[in-house]
């Protein structure tokens, strides 16, 4: 290439250059990538009371099982659980479900921050003491057999 053509290219070249220097960075839009349709994933269902060791007494879902504390044979011994609630939730819970699982209320006591119940069936009693300190509550659960003479 000659001079010549050189200058005249370099001249043709100047506006076009100039031209795109004037364009601002936020003209220039990114291209949009497509949205992904993921389905939302559902709701957590919120865990409801549950059978533990005994099979007649309900457990409210915030209460967890102190395995070292908890000792059951054949039905019968004593079942520990744990968790952040409020004794007199606690209390209120089993004073309305126990009738419905055929135990009779016979008595309840107050003292300090313990709550002890007590419940009969037929052929078995069981104790509930719940017992609140300042990082839980914690509840035991007795039931033992009732021998027949």
């Amino acid at each position: 290439m000659n001079p010549k053509h050189i200058l005249i290219t370099a001249i043709l070249l100047i506006p076009l250059v100039s031209g795109c220097n004037g364009m601002a960075l936020h003209d220039v839009k990114p291209r949009e990538l497509p949205q992904q349709t993921t389905a939302p994933a559902p709701a957590p269902v919120p865990k409801g009371p549950s059978f533990l060791d005994f099979a007649d007494i309900l457990i409210p879902s915030e209460l967890s099982k102190d395995t070292s504390g908890s000792y059951i044979v054949n039905g019968f011994g004593r079942l520990v659980v744990t968790g952040r609630v409020d004794g007199d939730s606690i209390e209120k819970f089993f004073s309305s479900t126990m009738p419905s699982a055929d135990w009779s209320r016979l008595d309840e006591y107050r003292y300090q921050d313990n709550i002890k119940m007590f419940f009969m069936k037929p052929d078995k009693l069981a104790s509930i003491l719940i017992s609140e300190n300042p990082m839980d509550t914690r509840v035991e659960i007795w039931v033992t057999q009732i021998k027949q003479r």
